[in-house]
């Protein structure tokens, strides 16, 4: 059956805040992605290939409309919309339980070492953002979005702590096609073909994100 594409909205509602350590994240493109390759691959694979990265490459054929220009390619959907109530610093922490020490302990050093490697301590900060619904503007399958998304329940980072937990997704036609197309993260060129300005940084594209081949110099949504 083939793909019918036209714009929608897709929304998480949410019954807490979300963790992010920026402004335009979570991705719909990566959090499809997400879900699209781990069905195709089965969770163990999956697990496998999210441990090295070296196997990673751009998550092709997702129910989203693409957009091309020169080399480049990426998928129409627009950065998170959301109106914040308030914000906040959660800091994660990891420490040593001492009770191991003993076992893994260096013996010519009698310690340790908790400043590098595997028993690394560290406090970590992520900003939680308190909302009650995310919207992305995409370019897309309305049915196959919606079916993708139906595992998903939860949005954001360190969601294993209990944050952007989704009480439900809604997926409507209507979305903005300027938006998904141009609210968004865009390589240099694209944007100044455009007419469009921002803030210039070394942004992922698509999705995964996090491997070098799916990351330019872009111009960043205000």
């Amino acid at each position: 059956m083939s793909k019918i594409f036209e714009p929608v909205i897709v929304t998480a509602h949410l019954a807490n805040g979300f963790a992010h350590n920026d402004p335009w994240s979570p991705s719909i493109d990566g959090v499809l992605g997400y879900w699209a390759l781990r069905e195709k691959l089965g969770d163990e694979q999956f697990a496998c290939q999210q441990i090295d990265s070296s196997a990673m490459r751009p998550v092709e054929g997702l129910p989203l409309g693409v957009e091309r220009h020169g080399d480049w390619w990426w998928y129409q959907a627009s950065a998170p919309i959301y109106q914040g109530r308030t914000e906040f610093l959660r800091y994660f922490h990891r420490r040593f339980d001492m009770q191991h020490a003993e076992r893994y302990m260096k013996p010519k050093k009698g310690r340790v070492d908790i400043k590098c490697g595997p028993f690394k301590v560290y406090r970590l900060s992520a900003k939680i953002t308190v909302c009650d619904r995310v919207e992305w503007h995409c370019i897309g399958d309305l049915g196959e979005i919606e079916r993708l998304l139906r595992r998903c329940s939860a949005i954001g980072y360190k969601i294993g702590a209990g944050n952007g937990w989704v009480l439900h997704w809604e997926v409507r036609a209507g979305g903005d096609p300027n938006l998904a197309r141009y609210f968004r993260p865009l390589p240099v060129e694209f944007a100044d073909l455009h007419g469009i300005g921002g803030i210039r940084l070394e942004w992922g594209i698509r999705p995964p994100v996090r491997i070098r081949e799916n990351q330019t110099l872009c111009i960043m949504p205000n």
